[in-house]
């Protein structure tokens, strides 16, 4: 039995016929008959109910080759994808990883570098959460990654890319906005952390960075706050605006390129950095990659784009 012959019997399943599974298929019904009979003398059983005027209909067998053979299909598809990410890696491929509020602002500006600065260079970019990206880079699924990290893997290596600040886009109405105030050599203005109880703040599911730097002020300086949890990043930055709880988000709080400063510019602020957790935004890979012309042609790329 060969895969083909496992899709060949699927399609029949999935058709409820003989004849319009070998329509899908572009090929005679002759031989997917022979097919069929081929898997049936291999295995002993019999995979359908052939009851004249009915439509094809699986035998307690074929239910139990059917179910298998989805798994069989499932392990060959992600064998396929890991064989093709593995070809990548051993060419000239970037596997990057980012996360998806990373990803928006970045994506562009590193393909458009890649081009005019190392063409011989093709990058790829992943999106998920910080915590899987890690163990992506851990597992070599993929070649780098540009993460908050809240643990460290000794197989792994960690450079440093940007300090990050714990940042708020504060909810339209909030009285954090007149409790914010500027200081001396940052960009926007900054809160204090007595300044963050009683307020609603809404926020990654725990796993993120955001949440992980968060939960650790509330633990940290014993704060009453309400949580609101919100996985779609485009809906936490729409509840801010709406009123219903400021976001929070782990980034650059000098920078100014991200969508996340597209908002109400009235309504940015960050965490004194004198109260804040230090954190850094790392660029990871495994042990050795770093030394590689694929990893250095990202930090040059990364830098500058800082430096812009």
């Amino acid at each position: 039995m060969t895969i083909d012959d496992i899709r060949k019997i699927m399609a029949v399943v999935d058709t409820g016929s003989m004849n319009k599974a070998s329509e899908k298929l572009y090929i005679a019904q002759p031989a997917l008959s022979r097919c069929v009979h081929k898997i049936e003398e291999e295995y002993g059983i019999t995979l359908f109910d052939r009851t004249q005027g009915k439509k094809v209909k699986l035998t307690e067998e074929g239910e139990m080759f059917y179910q298998a053979a989805k798994e069989i299909m499932l392990v060959n598809e992600n064998l396929v994808l890991q064989i093709e990410r593995h070809k990548k890696k051993s060419t000239n491929h970037i596997l990057f990883g980012a996360a998806p509020q990373q990803a928006v602002n970045l994506t562009g500006e590193m393909m458009r570098w890649f081009y005019m600065n190392a063409p011989e260079f093709q990058i790829e970019t992943m999106t998920a959460s910080s915590r899987q990206l890690h163990q992506s880079v851990l597992l070599g699924k993929i070649d780098a990654a540009l993460i908050n990290v809240s643990e460290y893997y000794d197989e792994l290596h960690y450079e440093k890319e940007s300090r990050m600040n714990t940042c708020f886009y504060i909810a339209k109405g909030s009285d954090l906005s007149r409790k914010s105030f500027k200081k001396e050599g940052h960009k926007n203005p900054l809160l204090k952390v007595e300044d963050l109880n009683g307020e609603r703040f809404v926020l990654n599911k725990k796993g993120s960075a955001s949440r992980a730097q968060f939960d650790y002020l509330v633990e940290t300086y014993k704060l009453n706050v309400h949580i609101i949890e919100e996985e779609n990043m485009y809906q936490r930055l729409k509840m801010a605006d709406d009123g219903i709880g400021t976001y929070v988000l782990v980034m650059d709080g000098d920078s100014e390129k991200t969508s996340w400063w597209n908002g109400d510019e009235s309504r940015r602020a960050v965490l004194d950095p004198e109260q804040d957790k230090e954190r850094w935004r790392y660029l990871v890979c495994r042990k050795g990659f770093e030394e590689t012309k694929k990893f250095k042609a990202l930090m040059q790329c990364l830098k500058s784009g800082r430096e812009k």
